[in-house]
């Protein structure tokens, strides 16, 4: 019985012995050892063990079968990056890459290529299409353009079929917003916000005359008719046109329909803003 109290007693004494200096023992040696793994790392280290090579094969052993001109070549190249021009030095602005410049870069280095002639010639490209659309009783106001993407093309390496509706739907927007300085203030951005009596896409029927491809720019021009006596909907065209290619690329047809976005049913569009569509058909060709 006093050999197991004794026992009992030094298992006590030993449980109770404080653990905080050992705790700081295995931090320090984490420290330590993290610091030693960041010089492993480090090319210009001498504890630096590259793939491939073998360490020392002792505490004793400071020899290495690494190439001493991996150094060498680290440190040229780190001295070349240091002592290139940056651009504050050159006074061009830190959030314009070089890749924009569209002359060679003081350095020495890469610049845009003049690849997009049709954005480089005064305008001229885009008044042959404004031309084209007054010829044919398109709107010349209100016109969309935007840039065709990388992105936009499909295996078939054209713009994919889908990105013409995308494209005739921003139109279709940006043509309405082209109408606010016509009616009172707040009346189209109302119209486009769904609020009160707006207009919604019926249908729409689309004609593909030629492919579109990267890159180019595309114009969207707008034409109204068929306005209905009732009041409750109206024809809207669209012409695609390619100003890379100088040429119609798609014709689109809809019906716009008028609806009641705050109770959710057919609406009839309002006095001004027949007239106001009247008095754009009117405008064509003009």
């Amino acid at each position: 019985m006093n050999s197991l109290r004794l026992v009992g007693n030094a298992s006590k004494a030993r449980g109770s012995r404080p653990v905080h200096s050992a705790v700081v023992r295995m931090d320090d040696e984490s420290i330590r050892l993290k610091d030693l793994y960041a010089k492993f790392q480090d090319p210009t280290s001498h504890y630096h063990i590259p793939p491939g090579t073998n360490g020392p094969e002792h505490e004793e052993d400071h020899s290495s079968s690494r190439d001493p001109r991996l150094i060498s070549r680290f440190k040229a190249g780190r001295d070349r990056a240091q002592s290139k021009p940056s651009s504050a030095r050159l006074g061009v602005p830190e959030t314009r890459p070089s890749i924009q410049w569209s002359s060679p870069s003081p350095d020495g280095g890469r610049s845009t290529p003049h690849d997009r002639p049709w954005l480089e010639d005064g305008g001229e490209s885009k008044k042959k299409a404004l031309e084209y659309f007054r010829e044919q009783g398109y709107d010349t106001a209100g016109v969309l353009t935007w840039p065709v993407a990388w992105g936009d093309c499909d295996t078939y390496r054209h713009v994919n079929n889908v990105r013409f509706l995308e494209w005739i739907q921003s139109a279709r927007i940006r043509y309405a917003e082209s109408w606010a300085g016509e009616m009172p203030e707040g009346y189209i951005q109302k119209m486009t916000a769904g609020k009160g009596t707006g207009f919604i896409l019926k249908d729409v029927s689309l004609k593909y005359i030629a492919p579109v491809n990267y890159p180019d720019t595309v114009m969207v021009t707008n034409q109204i008719h068929s306005i209905k006596p009732d009041r409750s909907s109206y024809g809207h065209k669209h012409l695609i046109w390619s100003l890379r290619d100088a040429r119609v690329a798609a014709i689109a047809d809809s019906t716009i329909v008028m609806y009641d976005y705050d109770n959710l049913k057919k609406g009839k569009m309002s006095d001004e803003f027949r007239e106001l569509l009247e008095g754009v058909v009117d405008s064509y060709g003009k």
